[in-house]
């Protein structure tokens, strides 16, 4: 059981160690340097939220020193891939579990589990505490009413695998289909979807910035583009990006989630090539 129990550290901690079977000593062949397989991104003051798959960090956003690590066994996070947090919560989705998870953002413990969905991507909390959750493999929008999760709502479906999920406001909410390379604008209450653009490449994780500008991951063209919600008109903030780690044959065709968070005019984005998180400041000459 303690190799087993080690295994799991390694993998968390993205190191190697040598392992004397005789003896039972111990050397470290490679330390690990930080982020596993980092996907969904948010942002609350000063710190970066990041889903990486064996954990969920909280990282410094200044510094990028890791603060937190909330392990998968060790702790309640079970595989995250996408996040978002708000002052109180934390809400992890995890296509490998099934599972959205609500999580006090401050301890990490579990508050909520809600199961029956197929392949959840994201998932974000409104004011009044419901969720709203991009299930890919069915193609809807889910809105968790209550804490128990027994009484739910579609709010759209026959989207093309809805991945990355963003609050307009509490009304209404951007999210990327990342089969249909689309970004669409919809409304809470009616489910009237607005096409705010048709020409993606496998669009991912998107947040919004309150000059109404959305900021697209475009996994297929390795880049960060910056699309105006009211024309249409978009342009490309970064390319050459690490994004877009292949998966096997069967998955879900985005693997991984990579994700997008926006603080000011700083933009960071999930690296899932080199485990990275890069960040940009250019979005202030076009925002």
């Amino acid at each position: 059981m303690m190799l087993l129990s080690n295994s799991f550290r390694l993998a968390i901690d993205s190191s190697i160690q040598e392992v004397n079977t005789e003896t039972g000593t111990v050397r470290q062949v490679l330390a690990g340097v930080g982020l596993t397989a980092p996907g969904g991104l948010a942002i609350y003051n000063d710190s970066l939220y990041v889903a990486d798959l064996y954990s969920y960090r909280n990282l410094d956003r200044q510094t990028g020193t890791i603060q937190q690590t909330f392990r998968n066994w060790a702790t309640p996070s079970q595989f995250p891939i996408g996040i978002s947090v708000n002052e109180s919560h934390v809400i992890s989705s995890s296509w490998f579990a099934g599972v959205v998870q609500r999580l006090d953002r401050v301890t990490g413990a579990a508050l909520n589990a809600y199961r029956g969905f197929a392949v959840p991507y994201d998932a974000v909390e409104l004011s009044d505490g419901s969720l709203l959750v991009a299930d890919c493999a069915t193609g809807r929008i889910t809105q968790i009413l209550d804490s128990a999760g027994l009484i739910r709502r579609t709010v759209a479906q026959g989207l093309a695998c809805p991945t990355g999920l963003a609050l307009e406001n509490q009304s209404r909410f951007l999210v990327t289909e990342s089969v249909g390379n689309r970004l669409l604008l919809v409304d809470i209450a009616t489910g009237v979807i607005q096409v705010i653009a048709s020409n993606l490449l496998s669009p991912e994780g998107v947040a919004y910035h309150p000059n109404g500008i959305a900021l697209v991951a475009e996994v297929g063209s390795k880049s960060l583009t910056a699309i105006e919600i009211s024309s249409g008109k978009s342009i490309v903030l970064a390319d050459n990006l690490p994004i877009g780690l292949l998966g096997y044959p069967g998955g879900p065709p985005p693997y991984g989630f990579t994700g997008v968070a926006l603080s000011g005019n700083t933009a960071y984005i999930s690296g899932d090539l080199d485990n990275s998180i890069k960040f940009s400041s250019s979005c202030k000459s076009y925002l």
